[in-house]
């Protein structure tokens, strides 16, 4: 027979093989309340075949309280009429309780049976029926029940949970956990493992329909519990605000040489109170099992709202120090520091925001600082807030370490309030950071691998829902020769358009001309006397590679040149003089001796670099795991699953260097990026704005990476003048994009400030950076050389002469540039009141000010004079300097 079952743990209930009536009696959210004399019957087939000679059934029952007293409602039930069990007690307790019974098969007929569940007339309290099934034998029930109810792809299962340390008797109550993990199949997990980013592991194994799970939990600290939870409730994912949270991939499984394989979709949710899950493994009744590990993603610029916040407030901070809370706002060093054990901390923001995701950073020292119990709620009168998320017993594994937290963001406040109930232990409370953002971050994909019963694992992979892919940008690593060619095409422009004339000294002008920097691909001849050779079929990606081009020319900043199909070969063989150094190995950790013994060497000329394959590491479809073996590695560098799979993540390196180095010009949108970065900082949208304004960069705007630096200083003023001299003085795009007057303006005065600051002793390197932008001395002036002076000897000396510098420094007034008539009329004003010491009436008409504040230049996004004039040194503090840029201005002022 199939399972017969009702499941009231949903709304409406479910049933299988059978139809309810109820007595006296009602569904009550997530479960079926039983009153005093009150029953519901349960009618289900039967075959006129052979009649079973025993059914099982079960029950998941719990019996309401009374008060603080525990219930109790004995209950009878039937089959037919023939009693299975009389005035049975559910025993009491805060969890439901599963009990089974033995249906006798004389108590069967064929054709309609009826089952009875009914409450004794004396019951005090309620029965709370949360499933009731019968089968003839409880594991295949167990099976049956999960595939026809699917109730997982649904619904998130809510659970209360508690754990307790071995040995104890003690339970204690735990964060909530949220589940939901559906593969288009329909089928609920039985077990269900996991692992957080901060490395805390979870193992559970779940009772049928996941009303209640039982494990082990080890915390980030190495903490071990027992680990347990009654499921609360089911939120269905068309209703639930839970959806947004919620993990969605894209799915291929088993892509081998077969075919692209299986594609479905799998949606993913596992929330209990810590960091983002980076792996997850899980089994189903049938004995199906999967594993799979995220990719981890951070929070983009575009989600993140801390720069809304006007306003932060703290029980206590300690002024005196500096260590207040407006320092939770700045990505710096500094934390803020409040006495006692408890605390709370308030944020005002500009406008209503639904936050959904929030980040918490420990601070530099005593752990037992670190909070370990909090509330963050939601207002948006200041006065009446609401709960948004709770945590307990949670804990930071290392000084500085971020923790990002997850809740379903339903509302838009403008207040935001996070009470910390407890602390690890010391009498005072310390963080580094809070940050807002309105949504989690997204996992761009995962690997892994499934496996049905009887089968060998197959490959299994996910891209998000939510991924959206660069133009142009390839979805997988090349396979066969004619991916290779476009991808090595593109490849080859890309390096010719960044590389500097030493890093393409080997390439000649025919290539250049061509855009290529391979040659012509081997034929297969050539290909199949090499495998001859070497006694084993090359792996698919680099077999193809060969075919695309035998042999290349920097496919990397420090691989110069690869082998072509006639000179690769074992490394023991190749070049048996590295061999025998690289297996000598160093220290007592060494372990690739084996590996190098059988390891193939692909490439012929690098920066004491050689790239190798593995042909005792095959995945399923052919590939050899690829690894980079260095001189300045303590052994073998990352593994990679493929040839194919080393060349994209070192062409993604060497594009992501050329970009932080502004020199992969790409006409055509720079000056669209450029708009609305500017708009973005004149709205205070300052992260979301240095983002835009670096991806202008990437796309050759000097522009670009001169705003974006410019506002990193009223961010963080301490480290300004590295990324001054770096990114703006070392970089001829910017004066051609920018001007030498206002780099004289705003630049050289904001260096030489930030500079001053970190000088411990002889400043002339630090000087020599601003060039030709200090004025000229001439010669003998006080006694020292003059710009582009000579000495006697006919040597330039003022780069070794620090009083030089010192002088041109002395020399240098840096020119003013152009205000609003609104805007100078109150510097002038603050200007006077700094002077006369009255530093918080400055700042007030500054702040005033700020909001009117505009400029016709596009190159001009912020009054820099604010931080170059030593007027206001100690008027506009790093707090302040923050509260400059999020100000909305001028055409954007509220």
């Amino acid at each position: 027979m199939r399972a017969t079952f009702a499941d009231f743990t949903i709304d409406p209930p479910r049933f299988g093989n059978g139809t309810a009536r109820y007595i006296r009696c009602h569904p009550d959210r997530d479960r079926l309340a039983i009153g005093a004399g009150g029953h519901v019957e349960l009618d289900f087939a039967l075959d006129g075949g052979e009649l079973p000679e025993q059914l099982t059934l079960t029950l998941v029952a719990r019996v309401s309280p009374l008060g603080e007293s525990l219930g109790w409602a004995p209950i009878d039930i039937t089959v037919n009429g023939h009693a299975v069990i009389s005035r049975f007690t559910v025993p009491g307790g805060a969890r439901p309780r599963e009990a089974a019974f033995a249906v006798p098969g004389e108590a069967l007929v064929a054709g309609l049976n009826t089952l009875c569940v009914r409450g004794c007339a004396e019951a005090r309290g309620l029965l709370w029926l949360y499933r009731i099934s019968v089968e003839p034998s409880r594991i295949c029930a167990r099976m049956h029940l999960m595939a026809e109810e699917r109730p997982a792809e649904a619904a998130v299962c809510a659970y209360r949970t508690e754990w307790r340390a071995p040995g104890s008797a003690e339970w204690r109550p735990a964060p909530r956990l949220l589940v939901h993990l559906d593969r288009g199949e329909g089928s609920l997990p039985v077990r269900l493992a996991w692992r957080g980013q901060d490395g805390a592991e979870a193992s559970i194994g779940f009772q049928p329909a996941m009303t209640e799970f039982y494990g082990h939990r080890r915390a980030a600290d190495g903490t071990l519990t027992e680990y347990r939870g009654v499921l609360e409730g089911r939120s269905p994912l068309r209703d639930s605000a839970l959806e947004e949270v919620m993990h969605r991939f894209r799915t291929v499984e088993g892509c081998g040489s077969g075919g692209p394989g299986l594609r479905q979709e799998l949606r993913l949710l596992i929330e209990d109170g810590g960091p983002p899950v980076e792996r997850v493994i899980w089994g189903d009744p049938s004995g199906h099992s999967g594993t799979v590990s995220l990719l981890a993603a951070e929070p983009g610029p575009e989600a993140e709202v801390t720069d809304l916040v006007t306003k932060v407030r703290a029980h206590s901070e300690f002024a005196e120090v500096g260590e207040v809370a407006e320092n939770l706002l700045h990505d710096s060093w500094h934390k803020w520091l409040g006495h006692g054990d408890r605390a709370w901390l308030e944020f005002t923001l500009r406008r209503p925001v639904a936050v959904g995701h929030y980040v918490l950073t420990s601070a530099n020292d005593v752990p037992g600082r670190d909070p370990k119990d909090w509330t963050l709620k939601g207002s948006n009168d200041g006065e009446h807030w609401v709960d948004l998320d709770s945590r307990i017993e949670e804990s930071f594994a290392h000084r500085h370490q971020p923790r990002g937290f997850t809740f379903a963001a339903a509302t838009a406040y403008r207040h935001f309030r996070l009470e910390i109930t407890r602390n690890a232990g010391a009498d005072q409370i310390q963080l580094s950071q809070v940050r807002l953002f309105t949504s989690a971050p997204q996992p761009k994909g995962f690997i892994g691998h499934y496996q049905r019963v009887g089968e060998a694992p197959t490959g299994y992979r996910g891209t998000s829902v939510s991924a959206v892919p660069e133009p142009g940008a390839m979805t997988a690593p090349p396979r066969t020769v004619e991916q290779w060619r476009s991808y090595l095409a593109e490849y080859s422009a890309t390096i010719l358009r960044v590389a500097d004339e030493e890093e393409l000294s080997e390439v000649d002008d025919e290539r250049r001309a061509a855009g290529w920097l391979g040659f012509e691909g081997a034929d297969e001849e050539s290909v199949l006397a090499l495998e001859e050779r070497l006694g084993t079929r090359l792996p698919p990606s680099y077999r193809a590679f060969l075919g695309a081009s035998d042999g290349w020319l920097n496919i990397s900043p420090f691989m110069w040149r690869m082998r072509p199909a006639k000179t690769v070969g074992w490394l023991r063989e190749a070049d048996p003089e590295t061999w025998s150094v690289i297996r000598g190995g160093e220290g007592e950790d060494w372990d690739d001796t084996a590996f190098m013994d059988r390891a193939l060497l692909v490439s012929e000329e690098g920066d004491a670099q050689h790239w190798l394959l593995d042909p005792a590491d095959v995945s399923e479809d052919g590939e050899w795991a690829a690894y980079i073996w260095a001189s300045w590695y303590p052994a073998l560098g990352d593994r990679h699953a493929s040839f194919a799979e080393l060349v994209a993540e070192e062409r993604t390196g060497f594009e992501d260097q050329a970009a932080h180095e502004a020199r992969m010009g790409r006409p055509g949108t720079a000056e669209d990026l450029l708009a609305e970065g500017r708009a973005q900082a004149l709205r205070g949208e300052v992260r979301k704005a240095m983002a835009t304004f670096e991806q202008a960069a990437v796309k050759g705007s000097g522009a670009g990476a001169y705003l974006g630096i410019i506002l990193g200083a009223f961010l963080d003023i301490s480290a300004a003048h590295h990324w001054i001299r770096t990114g703006i003085l070392g970089d001829p795009r910017v004066l051609e994009a920018i001007g030498m007057e206002q780099l004289r303006a705003e630049a050289a005065p904001l260096y030489l400030r930030c500079a001053a600051e970190e000088w411990t002793g002889a400043p002339g390197g630090y000087l020599s950076a601003l060039g030709d932008i200090l004025p000229r001395l001439p010669d003998g002036v006080d006694g020292v050389v003059g710009a582009g002076g000579v000495a006697a000897s006919g040597a330039a000396t003022e780069g070794h002469d620090t009083a030089a510098w010192m002088a041109r420094v002395a020399a240098f007034a840096p020119p003013a540039l152009p205000e609003s008539r609104t805007f100078q009329q109150a510097l002038d004003l603050a200007r006077a009141l700094a002077d006369r010491g009255a530093t918080d009436q400055s700042w007030a008409v500054i702040e005033a000010a700020l909001p009117h504040w505009h400029c016709d230049s596009p190159h001009r996004i912020a009054p820099v004079v604010l931080l170059t004039d030593p007027a206001f040194r100690e008027v506009v503090t790093p707090a302040r300097a923050r509260r400059v840029v999020t100000t909305p201005r001028g055409e954007f002022r509220e």
